[in-house]
């Protein structure tokens, strides 16, 4: 090659050289099959499968009902995603996260968790309509009265749910719990978190009935499930749209909770939930709001944009909002909002009932 070509083809590829790698916008663009390769794992049972011992493919797969070479090929991006072990005889075992998280029956299982998330991946090719027209998506998981059809969302999510609540109220030195409602319980990791600090607390999990289950199963996990009451919830509302009163006579409660369901509800609702809340507590009681909640600049954003766009495709009017407009419909309803802690995602708002 001449000095002049190879000078032009050295022009040439300068800019493709000096450009930023573009891996990262590859793998993001990949993203989606990650997360289905997961999901499929899920469905086939592939980590409860290797739960049992190291597993050849083909036995494995027999097992599985599933094709031995399609199994092998998932098998081996399941190790790229660190999801499985394998040596170079096809001898396959789990590893730490995926033994922790993903086998059906473990206490700290997620499966049920992801399973929500991936039914929702139709409503997600509906974003770019939403970017350019506005509103919401919609459908069913924001509304409180459908809680029951998310099970996964709701009380799936207890294994990262309970470190948050036993830290949050370490930090917050929530030591003397009393009378507590659990106003939308999940499986229960508040109520749960408040009676281990307070061994003279006694709990209401109060929810729609298809959660009250995990609460209970939870509970007695912690051994204090002596200490808990389990009342079904309607959160259906009124013809009207508003929501049904909880059955509890005006304050009657020490603490009341209300944790991770004014984002999916949206700001509407949440009003009207901590006035339900307000009126349920004693003067001098204690609100604890828990939610997502957007961050001041500066401040690590973690996931809550990518939360923020889920509730905008997915609910009705659900949506991550400041702390700020907590404390201002705390204020409103006679809760003196005071001290909040942001363990990573989660920020835990305290307020004090006003005589």
């Amino acid at each position: 090659m001449s000095a002049p070509t190879a000078a032009a083809h050295s022009g040439a590829l300068a800019p493709y050289e000096d450009a930023p790698d573009p891996g990262p916008l590859l793998a993001l663009n990949f993203g989606f099959a990650r997360a289905r390769v997961l999901g499929t794992a899920l469905d086939l049972g592939v980590f409860t499968g290797l739960a049992r011992g190291p597993r050849a493919t083909r036995g494995l797969a027999a097992e599985l009902g599933c094709d031995t070479a399609a199994l092998r090929g998932l098998l081996a991006a399941l190790e790229e995603l660190g999801l499985v072990a394998g040596d170079g005889a096809e001898s396959w075992t789990l590893t730490g996260l995926s033994r922790a998280y993903l086998v059906e029956g473990g206490r700290g299982y997620l499966g049920g968790h992801f399973a929500d998330v991936l039914a929702e991946w139709d409503r997600w090719s509906g974003l770019t309509e939403l970017v350019r027209k506005g509103g919401h998506g919609g459908g069913e998981l924001g509304a409180p009265g459908k809680r029951g059809l998310f099970p996964g969302m709701f009380a799936g999510i207890f294994p990262v749910g309970v470190r948050t609540a036993f830290r949050a109220a370490r930090e917050l030195g929530l030591r003397d719990a009393g009378q507590v409602l659990d106003l939308a319980s999940g499986a229960g990791e508040w109520g749960i978190a408040l009676a281990a600090a307070d061994p003279e607390a006694r709990v209401v999990a109060h929810d729609v009935p298809e959660l009250l289950g995990a609460a209970r199963e939870r509970a007695a996990e912690f051994g204090v499930g002596e200490r808990f009451r389990f009342v079904p919830a309607d959160f259906g509302g009124d013809a009207a749209g508003r929501m049904t009163k909880a059955p509890f006579p005006a304050g009657c409660f020490d603490t009341v909770v209300l944790a991770h369901l004014s984002r999916f509800a949206g700001p509407d609702a949440t009003e009207r939930l901590v006035q339900e809340c307000a009126r349920l507590l004693r003067p001098g009681g204690t609100l604890l709001v828990v939610d997502v909640m957007r961050q001041e600049p500066g401040r690590p954003a973690l996931h809550r944009p990518m939360i923020a766009l889920s509730l905008l495709v997915n609910t009705e009017a659900g949506g991550v909002q400041e702390e700020s407009a907590y404390r201002a419909v705390m204020e409103k309803y006679g809760v003196t909002a005071k001290e909040s802690v942001t363990p990573g995602l989660i920020t835990v708002l305290t307020g004090e009932r006003r005589q």
